[in-house]
């Protein structure tokens, strides 16, 4: 009996110890990791921003008749330069001639009607020096002869006007430049200014683009330069001139003007250009690098990145203060360029955890 309870002590005392040392034996090492790197560069070595642009006069008119009509004749060609006076179009003028005619009419009969009230004004005017009439009668007779009077102006603004309709059935070019665009064709029936030509003035020429919404910021603080597809070698200087206030509603970018500082002849229109946009160096920015937002931890109010340790293949954390954002990449300062951080799956590190590099990237 005694020496069965010795051997079940025995037992517990063994099965005892070997918890004790499970307890005390040290924890799984965490395992290895595949991680994304990006190689971090200064804030003097930000990338460039490249939009793609086309060159548009400063100025461009969209012009139409004054007045309604079929269109008859067409005299020009998308592309075709034409010079101030130079007829477009024309429209069918029967109508208004017509109206002309008319109004010339009324304003021959209303300039009798003036003649004659004139005439028997002076008349009356005599014989009430005479003592013959009275002065009522040359009352009535001045009244007659300003109501004639007004008849008269009346009729010769209308004929003015239906004369003016006449010329208006002719479009013609109110500035020397280029057609970029013909709307309406011989045949149609256009309405009182409906736009039928675009014609781009001769002068200035700009290049337009479209800024996405977290580019604006970088819009108007960035310099830059113009280069055209058709010479990629070439550049010049170009300064900001227009940023629309609202978006698109469409394509929700936002249009800008470019006006650049290239010899004349140079930009043609209609030619695709690249608006180069380099980010301005403050001695914040120099003092920084960028950082992709991907690569940020938020730890209790406070950022951080892992950086990568390529002697041990373990990553640490290290505090980054961000300085400003730059559409996807963040101005940061707290470490050196040339770093490497991880990119991606920052979320389920820690703190000296062996890490295996899938690639590294420049940023």
């Amino acid at each position: 009996m005694h020496t069965r309870i010795l051997a079940a002590a025995l037992v517990a005392l063994g099965a005892a110890t070997l918890a004790a040392c499970s307890n005390n034996a040290d924890p799984a090492p965490a395992p290895v990791r595949p991680v994304r790197l990006v190689t971090v560069n200064g804030a003097g070595s930000s990338p460039t921003v490249d939009l793609a642009g086309d060159v548009k006069a400063r100025v461009e008119s969209r012009m139409g008749f004054r007045v309604a009509g079929k269109i008859i004749e067409r005299h020009i060609e998308v592309g075709q330069h034409v010079h101030q006076g130079e007829e477009l179009m024309r429209i069918d003028a029967r109508d208004y001639q017509l109206s002309d005619l008319a109004g010339k009419s009324s304003l021959a009969a209303a300039r009798a009607s003036l003649d004659v009230a004139q005439s028997e004004y002076q008349r009356f005017v005599s014989l009430h020096d005479k003592g013959y009439v009275s002065q009522t009668d040359l009352d009535r007779r001045r009244s007659e002869l300003a109501a004639a009077q007004a008849q008269f102006g009346t009729a010769q603004s209308s004929a003015a006007i239906q004369g003016n309709q006449v010329g208006d059935t002719v479009l013609k070019a109110d500035v020397d430049g280029v057609v970029e665009a013909v709307s309406a064709d011989v045949g149609e029936v256009v309405g009182t200014g409906q736009p039928v030509v675009t014609l781009a003035r001769d002068g200035e020429r700009e290049i337009e683009v479209e800024f996405p919404e977290d580019q604006t910021s970088l819009a108007k603080d960035a310099s830059a330069e113009v280069n055209l597809w058709a010479s990629p070698n070439k550049r010049y200087p170009a300064h900001l001139r227009l940023l629309a206030a609202a978006a698109d509603p469409v394509s929700r970018t936002f249009r800008a003007r470019y006006s650049v500082q290239a010899p004349d002849g140079v930009l043609a229109l209609g030619q695709s250009a690249t608006v180069h946009l380099s980010p301005p160096s403050t001695a914040a920015a120099a003092k920084g690098v960028y950082l992709p937002t991907s690569a940020l931890v938020d730890d209790g109010g406070k950022t951080s990145v892992w950086v990568y340790d390529t002697t041990s293949s373990t990553v640490r954390r290290v505090p980054v203060m961000p300085l400003g954002v730059d559409g996807n990449q963040v101005l940061a300062a707290g470490i050196a360029a040339g770093t490497q951080v991880v990119n991606a799956g920052v979320h389920i590190l820690v703190d000296g955890q062996k890490v295996r590099p899938l690639d590294v990237a420049a940023q």
